[in-house]
């Protein structure tokens, strides 16, 4: 796969991907692993004796006062490896120096595992539909309980809770609710948010579930007793945007081509141009490869997952998304794994 001998990997979910080994924090650099030609080597600590790892990898835990570079070396030398690559994308400097100093010709590539990480097995698949599933489960179980008087803050910890107790999964990120002039920000943060529902105030609701490590995403919009007529037109207007965008992925080869068709649809109905990407990769993160924007190489392929999700943003008044997560079928058209109804929600 490389032009190095081997491979050091560091990036929490690629070692996950790789060897089903999980470290307790993402954010934390608590494991390595070596890709050799043969086998692949985890590299951790004494605290993960009795975690689990798929059967092509083998552990080597950590002596006290052992550094992670005198093994390295070890085991290329045990394995003539004179060449390392290395994910360039993810390495700190000081990790870096380390490899330096270890005397192998060090080979950095960037987004080492992408690629082969966005086209999804029918295993990783069927966790993706089953996230999706339960994502739909908790919107139906949570919008008729949502009134005036109510915060973001509270709605978001029903969706947390009913995911957990009702469901037993897991949240694939902090939810975003944003009411009004909030949802106006694409990335709002609720927890620092103080927002109230009032009647005639506009919602989005942004989540997503995670099964067996795989996550989904899913956006919809509710409207809370009578909003206004100007809401329904461009709602109504924007929903048919995000319709043909997703019948016109069958149309496509490079997924740029979806991000241009979409925005060319905005255009169409008047609405203004939204400021992120029409879609990001979902898989064992909620943000992968591949990318739906202007500056994507990527071509489609079947068996990708990703989201479609244009929005329109008026600053200061109110925002609307509607998201999707699909995949791209045998026929090469993308099928929605998020089936919660899209219609605007009234409560």
């Amino acid at each position: 796969m490389f032009s190095s001998d081997a491979f050091l990997v560091s990036n929490f979910f690629t070692i996950l991907y790789l060897t089903g080994f999980k470290p307790l924090n993402p954010l934390e650099r608590e494991a390595y692993v070596l890709v050799l030609k043969d086998k692949k080597i985890i590299i951790t600590d004494a605290r993960y004796r009795g975690e689990k790892c798929n059967n092509d990898a083998e552990i080597y835990f950590l002596n006290s006062g052992e550094r992670v570079g005198d093994v390295i070396r070890r085991i290329c030398n045990e394995y003539l490896v004179k060449t390392l690559g290395c994910e360039a994308d993810d390495l700190t400097w000081d990790e870096v120096l380390m490899l330096q100093k270890i005397g192998f010709q060090i080979i950095p590539i960037s987004h080492a595992f992408s690629s082969q990480r966005s086209i999804k097995t029918e295993e990783e698949l069927f966790a993706i539909k089953q996230a999706c599933h339960i994502g739909d489960s908790v919107l139906k179980d949570i919008t008729p309980f949502i009134h005036p008087g109510q915060t973001e803050k509270e709605i978001a910890w029903y969706i947390e809770k009913s995911i957990r107790e009702g469901y037993n999964a897991e949240l694939a990120f902090d939810p975003i609710v944003a009411v009004d002039s909030h949802a106006a920000t694409a990335h709002y943060n609720t927890k620092n948010g103080e927002g109230e529902i009032k009647n005639g105030s506009l919602l989005l609701i942004d989540f997503g579930v995670k099964v067996h490590n795989y996550c989904s995403d899913i956006t919809r919009m509710v409207g809370v007793g009578s909003v206004s007529e100007e809401i329904k037109n461009i709602y109504t207007k924007l929903l048919n945007v995000q319709n043909k965008t997703i019948m016109y992925v069958k149309n496509s080869k490079q997924l740029k081509d979806i991000d241009e068709f979409c925005r060319a649809e905005l255009q169409k109905n008047s609405l203004p141009n939204f400021n992120h990407s029409t879609g990001h990769g979902v898989g064992l993160e909620v943000h992968e490869s591949p990318r739906i924007n202007a500056l994507s190489i990527d071509n489609k392929k079947v068996g990708q997952v990703f989201t479609i999700e244009p929005g329109v943003y008026i600053p200061n008044k109110w925002g609307m998304r509607i998201e999707d997560t699909i995949t791209i079928s045998l026929q090469g058209e993308g099928e929605a794994l998020t089936q919660f109804p899209k219609n605007l929600i009234f409560v």
